[in-house]
């Protein structure tokens, strides 16, 4: 029997004892399988329709509503799908739709997104491999729903259990083990190297002339990932120097900066300057507050108190190696705010692509990129301008200098990568490339 087949049998059983459930039961359903059939229904399908479908798109009162997916309970029961119909049925559901009727859609989403990530259907985010987009392109989305569909094999299995000891780090391993598994047999490419493809080529797209001509060649660069250069830990001492005090708990002033002795420590070990000779503050070494800024930025380190701590990501990043904390730090190497990273995206191309730009160029060149993607100045709506595209590299640079990345000795001369700094400038253009995107309102 084809499964049309089987829900209509399903329908007419329950129509033969409540005609208003079979009714409802068969508007959810088709809702639900948009005409395609049963073999379409998955957990994380039927979770969007309760949790999201349902309240928000169904002109119907809230009574109507529960009424809607209690009926769809009922049929999932009548097909010996227990697990589906158990999700219909459950107080949770009840619950999120009542929120978003009471409490408003804000709340009704925050409802949704938590019983989502509880109910084990949706694919974590996974540091250092892969961080799911809010807005996917055709792979993305392919490889998403496929690895939800591995989640629900393994909870009907048996192997995860939400809610069980330990199943959010089983989840990754399974979500990760998906992830780096065959997608292609002609080409024996991943799903992981088929949504890195996916996120280069939309990398490489521009519609400005300037950055098309940096990007396009870049991305084929991008596809693997640099070896951590010998000589690396030498590189980021000065990160490895501030966590180690951190994993200590580092003592601060009642200000929030670091204490003095640390300061002078910093200053002896990496031959810091400061403009008095006699370091009193953080805020007088500008290699000092240009780190800790950047620690902070990669979520590794938090203040408690008079206290800098590492953060849990930060134990992790401690724990894990030269390997780890490279990747952690230039990772993180473009500033925090998005204007920022932008300019510094390009700066980075710039290098890489091995023009040999002095310090005012540089600035120009930038400018010339931003201006191109649409980058106007707030007050004006003129493009920006070189000293506009300055200010915007301003924390690139110093992160720059700071751990001796470029050729450039003093501020405004030209400067050129380091063989190690061409692996970190690659690392971080090639994190850029691949970021998970977002929608641009909220």
């Amino acid at each position: 029997m084809r499964s049309e087949q089987v829900v209509d049998a399903a329908l007419a059983r329950l129509e033969a004892v409540d005609r208003d459930a079979a009714q409802a039961a068969r508007a959810a359903y088709g809702s639900l399988t948009a005409g395609e059939g049963l073999e379409v229904v998955t957990g994380h399908g039927v979770a969007d329709f309760l949790w999201y479908q349902l309240p928000t798109k169904w002109l119907c009162d809230l009574d109507e509503k529960l009424f809607l997916a209690a009926a769809l309970g009922e049929l999932f029961t009548r097909l010996d799908m227990p697990r589906y119909a158990a999700m219909c049925l459950d107080d949770t559901t009840a619950e999120i739709i009542t929120a978003y009727e009471t409490r408003g859609r804000s709340a009704g989403l925050k409802a949704y997104r938590a019983a989502l990530s509880g109910s084990g259907l949706r694919p974590p985010d996974l540091p250092g491999v892969l961080e799911w987009g809010s807005v996917m392109g055709t792979e993305e989305a392919a490889a998403y729903w496929s690895a939800s569909a591995a989640l629900e094999m393994a909870i009907a299995a048996g192997h995860l259990k939400p809610g069980g000891s330990g199943w959010r780090r089983t989840a990754a391993e399974i979500s990760t083990g998906f992830l780096h598994g065959l997608h292609n047999n002609t080409t024996g490419s991943t799903w992981l190297q088929w949504v890195h493809t996916e996120r280069l080529q939309r990398f490489a797209d521009s519609r400005a002339p300037a950055r098309a001509r940096l990007a396009g060649p870049l991305a084929d660069r991008l596809v693997n990932p640099v070896p951590v250069p010998a000589g690396a830990e030498q590189v980021i001492a000065p990160m490895r120097w501030l966590l180690d005090h951190a994993a200590d708990g580092a003592a601060l002033t009642t200000t929030g900066n670091l204490a003095r002795p640390l300061v002078a420590e910093g200053c002896r070990r990496f031959d810091w300057l400061t403009t008095t000779g006699n370091p009193r503050s953080q805020s007088d070494i500008v290699e000092l507050w240009t780190l800790r800024d950047w620690a902070r930025q990669a979520g590794v380190v938090r203040r408690s108190g008079r206290r800098l701590l590492l953060s849990t990501a930060g134990k992790t990043v401690h724990a894990g190696g030269t390997p780890t904390l490279w990747r952690s730090t230039m990772d993180n190497l473009l500033g925090p705010r998005e204007a920022e990273q932008a300019a510094g995206e390009a700066a980075l191309m710039l290098l890489l692509a091995g023009d040999d730009l002095g310090y005012r160029d540089m600035n120009e060149a930038v400018a010339d990129v931003l201006a191109g993607e649409g980058w106007h100045r707030q007050s004006t709506g003129q493009p920006l301008t070189g000293d506009q595209a300055a200010g915007l590299l301003g924390t690139l640079r110093r992160r720059l200098r700071l751990l001796g990345l470029t050729t450039q000795d003093r501020l405004g001369q030209s400067a050129r990568l380091t063989p190690i700094g061409y692996a970190a400038a690659h690392t971080a253009v090639r994190a850029r490339a691949l970021r998970p995107r977002a929608h641009p309102i909220g």
